[in-house]
């Protein structure tokens, strides 16, 4: 789902947004540059539609993404997001989904599909001491959260009808 798919003029009274911490073999996290974001990188992810679950909002995202596919069941963070009146963002929630630690060949294949250029314009593996320079202040603490949730083993179980999905 892009961000062209929501109508300005209507948006969702509430947004919930899927993402993914992914990492590779040496600890970088994935970073994706949208093209609205006037340079910001952030997790890969997106808008969950209607009816559709967390974990397959999220795997879908990433592989819209970033060609990469995995099956999601845990999610590390919760994120509310207040509405923000100068841009007319709704209220929301990102949930920081797990998507552990891919392999070398795995990360090599990591690249944005020509189906996504028009809204992405690069991905980066970038060390968590570099976050700063890449994302703003907000997902900093976001994507630093849910690298301390993982490090603790504190992910928790993506339900769908009170049933661990996948």
């Amino acid at each position: 789902m892009t961000h062209a798919d929501i109508d300005p003029a209507t948006p969702p009274g509430r947004r919930i947004g899927a993402v993914v911490l992914i990492q590779d073999q040496a600890g970088r996290i994935l970073l994706v540059q949208p093209t609205y974001k006037n340079g910001a990188w952030q997790l890969p992810g997106g808008g969950a539609q209607a009816g559709e679950a967390i974990a397959d909002a999220a795997a879908r995202e990433l592989a819209e993404e970033t060609g990469l596919r995995r099956e999601l069941s845990r999610f590390l963070v919760l994120d509310q997001v207040p509405a923000n009146p100068d841009t007319g963002t709704a209220e929301g929630f990102n949930i920081v989904c797990d998507g552990g630690t891919v392999t070398p060949a795995e990360a090599e294949a990591a690249a944005v599909p020509d189906t996504a250029r028009a809204e992405l314009e690069d991905l980066r593996w970038v060390a968590p001491p570099e976050l700063g320079e890449y994302v703003r202040p907000y997902q900093e603490r976001r994507i630093r959260a849910a690298l301390d949730a993982r490090e603790r083993g504190d992910s928790l179980p993506l339900l769908l009808l009170g049933q661990p999905v996948a």
